[in-house]
């Protein structure tokens, strides 16, 4: 039957395939063509701040002690204060490693400050806007962060920087490059909800189409060999 012979199904099946394999050759180019430490910021990890052993008075077991139902407690320095960050089921709390005083939540001067030293080669005149995000995270943002500060830059890329407003960490960031590989990954893997599923149909039933029609089309240059040849 015509329906089964190898010229129809691969002019048929690489002419509905057109698209999806361009989108695939193109955001398979951005995969290997972009440094994925690029992509993932890894410049942009701020230096470790050393803890002055003077400021801390607190010790971690009055902390426990306080504290009983903490999950974990690290001491670290932020804005070069040495404090704890005590992890509870559903909250978490920086305490003053020298008074044992629980710290208020962070200012957006103090955001200013931490944004500036994960973008220490970017003057303070390129922070655009900085503003407070206590609902509503965005699609690039998971809700567990909340609240947090959001420092955008118009540098070249278009930085933003999310940072906790209890922990002072920065939890999440995201320039024009990296949105742009979410978005092509999103295009590449064929699911266009959250990104994250490649194992959906959509990609398994076109990948097979794919195959066939790879396959029909060796088998059609197999059938004309003695043409190629003269």
């Amino acid at each position: 039957m015509k329906i089964f012979s190898a010229h129809f199904l691969h002019r048929w099946l690489m002419l509905v395939l057109a698209i999806p394999i361009i989108i695939w050759s193109v955001t398979g180019s951005y995969f290997v063509l972009m440094d994925i430490g690029f992509i993932r910021s890894d410049h942009m990890v701020s230096e470790v701040e050393v803890i002055d052993p003077d400021q801390v008075q607190y010790s971690v077991g009055k902390v426990y002690q306080d504290y009983p139902q903490a999950q974990q407690i690290s001491l670290k320095s932020v804005l070069s204060k040495a404090v704890y960050q005590v992890n509870l089921a559903d909250d978490k709390l920086l305490i003053d490693a020298q008074t044992g005083q629980v710290l208020e939540p962070f200012s957006e001067q103090q955001a200013r400050q931490i944004a500036a030293l994960y973008l220490p080669s970017v003057s303070a005149s390129q922070l655009s806007s900085i503003s407070l995000i206590e609902h509503n995270a965005p699609a690039e943002l998971s809700s567990r962060h909340l609240p947090v500060w959001r420092a955008e830059f118009n540098d070249i890329g278009m930085t933003t920087l999310y940072i906790s407003a209890k922990s002072g960490d920065v939890v999440t960031r995201r320039h024009e490059y990296w949105r742009l590989f979410d978005l092509f990954w999103k295009w590449h893997i064929m699911d266009y909800n959250d990104g994250e599923a490649i194992d959906n149909q959509l990609l398994f039933y076109t990948s097979i189409s794919a195959f066939i029609a790879v396959f029909s089309g060796l088998v059609l240059v197999w059938q004309r060999r003695k043409r190629y040849v003269k």
